[in-house]
């Protein structure tokens, strides 16, 4: 629908996914991350948006990426531990090198 705001998924994206095959799934949520990955290189996001792009690269398998990124998100944050902790977590639970 050209309401919903591009990464945000609805109740009705959730069901659709819900219903696609694995692969079709699995072309989504690639969308979904580069949306993400490119946002967050020109424009920054929060640190969900961060730990969201990790875990979501590490779900696709994609875990070389996923450690450049959360090495990248690990500088930005830079001085506030407490992101950076939260940070931390989220590559420790998706099999990565914190």
């Amino acid at each position: 629908s050209s309401t919903s705001s591009g990464l945000k998924a609805t109740t009705g994206d959730m069901a659709a996914a819900a219903e696609m095959s694995p692969e079709d799934r699995q072309a989504m949520i690639e969308g979904m991350v580069a949306q993400l990955s490119d946002r967050l290189a020109s424009d920054g996001g929060s640190v969900e948006d961060w730990e969201r792009l990790i875990r979501s690269l590490a779900v696709l398998e994609r875990l070389d990426e996923a450690q450049r990124i959360y090495d990248e998100a690990i500088v930005k944050f830079e001085g506030r531990p407490a992101e950076q902790s939260f940070l931390r977590m989220a590559a420790v639970e998706s099999g990565l090198n914190p």
